[in-house]
């Protein structure tokens, strides 16, 4: 569980421990892609890049890698790299949408953490017992134990991976995803600095997925 997106190491404490972020309100989150018809899609995997870019975002975002395989779905996304040991440091969030059932409505889970902050993965429908289980912070539940995030982000990556489990997400006919960054201010010697309006990145856009990756044993 990612309680510090500056490091690779996934369970060290928070650097200097910024404000949580707070994640955004589900309906927000399960309103992106309205439309789930039957999906033309890419077998195993694919990959999309940004097709606008960021502009002056401090979290631009590249490109999105979606695998979708035996060894279950993994996520990987590149963005610009962070140098945490410049004169300013970049504040915002970081969410990842991902939808594995195209017959329903919306994105199933999302990655939400604050950049710098915390934050984890989590079920976005279903009972309170279902979205529980599914939690990895601040304690993994027993379908968050099959989620392993990684933050590198002086390096601009971002591994999500969902592993198998029958009883939790066991090979989706097929996934999508959602990525966007916010950069709501950055922070230097004389302390905070918002910007109005937040510097925003959408990959592929605003309300849209990424095309379907259908599942494969390769």
């Amino acid at each position: 569980m990612p309680r510090n997106p500056a490091t690779t190491n996934i369970n060290n404490a928070s650097r200097g421990r910024r404000p949580l972020i707070r994640p955004l309100l589900l309906s927000a989150a399960i309103a992106v892609g309205l439309l789930a018809g039957a999906p033309t899609a890419q077998a195993q995997e694919r990959t999309t890049t940004d097709p606008l870019g960021g502009g002056t975002s401090a979290f631009d975002l590249y490109k999105v890698k979606v695998v979708n395989n035996a060894k279950g779905v993994r996520i990987t996304v590149k963005m610009k790299a962070v140098d945490w040991d410049a004169e300013t440091t970049p504040v915002g969030e970081f969410r990842l949408l991902l939808d594995t059932n195209h017959r329903s409505r919306g994105a199933e889970f999302a990655e939400e953490v604050g950049i710098p902050g915390d934050g984890g993965f989590r079920a976005l429908k279903g009972s309170k017992k279902h979205r529980t289980s599914w939690r990895t912070y601040p304690f993994a539940g027993k379908c968050g134990k099959t989620v392993t995030e990684r933050y590198d982000l002086e390096a601009g990556k971002v591994v999500v991976h969902v592993k198998p489990k029958k009883g939790c997400l066991y090979h989706p006919k097929y996934v999508r995803v959602n990525v966007r960054t916010i950069q709501s201010g950055q922070i230097d010697e004389f302390g905070y600095h918002e910007y109005t309006p937040a510097r925003i990145d959408h990959l592929p856009y605003k309300n849209t997925f990424t095309p379907w990756v259908k599942y494969s044993r390769k």
